[in-house]
């Protein structure tokens, strides 16, 4: 899996995960540590529709 790029929902920051920064806890969600304010988060991984392949960075 590449670098994950997720807003933090505590302090709002965006976070950039290498895969050694989260974990997976099965094939949809992944749990980290926030860099920013060090809340745990977990989040759902997208895998169908157009942002499947991850966050589309600029044009």
């Amino acid at each position: 899996m590449a670098t994950q790029v997720r807003s933090c929902p505590k302090c709002f920051q965006l976070m950039w995960l290498k895969p050694s920064e989260y974990e997976l806890l099965d094939e949809e969600t992944v749990r980290a540590k926030c860099p920013h304010c060090g809340s745990a988060v977990r989040f759902k991984l997208v895998s169908q529709g157009e942002n499947a392949t991850g966050p589309k960075m600029g044009h």
